[in-house]
């Protein structure tokens, strides 16, 4: 799993249209303000250990948070980055399940449909943890 983790003082997104995938959820609109976004990806590695990736995601997206004091998640699913990507039901399944264990751990979380395309609007921070990125494996 990978992710790109973005500090923003709002977020609006605007469902455009469906992208390639072959599973596509009703599309709707997320307004957030300050919040922390997170572009992730899961690839095809992470399916055989799920339970333990969203785990350690959780912890690791956890840590993050509380550094920079936000109680907003905005989780994007995000496969143009990256390669070897789990099947759209196994990265669905997974996305649900980390946003459902960071709802448990109290955070509010906003979820972008999988396989939507976007308009974007945001004001991203400026300061040395706005903007990070990591592997979990």
């Amino acid at each position: 799993m990978r992710f790109m983790a973005w500090h923003v003082d709002y977020f609006r997104a605007f469902p455009t249209e469906h992208g390639r995938s072959s599973l596509v959820e009703e599309a709707k609109r997320v307004e957030c303000g300050e919040a922390l976004l997170l572009f992730i990806s899961f690839e095809k590695s992470d399916v055989e250990k799920k339970v333990d990736i969203v785990d350690k995601a959780v912890n690791e997206i956890q840590a993050i948070a509380s550094q920079l004091k936000v109680n907003t998640l905005i989780l994007n699913p995000f496969a143009h980055l990256f390669a070897d990507l789990a099947k759209p039901e196994d990265a669905i399944e997974m996305l649900n399940e980390l946003s459902k264990k960071l709802e448990d751990r109290k955070f509010n979380v906003c979820r972008l449909s999988f396989g939507m395309f976007y308009e974007i609007e945001l004001k991203a921070k400026g300061h040395r943890l706005a903007r990070i990125s990591r592997i979990i494996s």
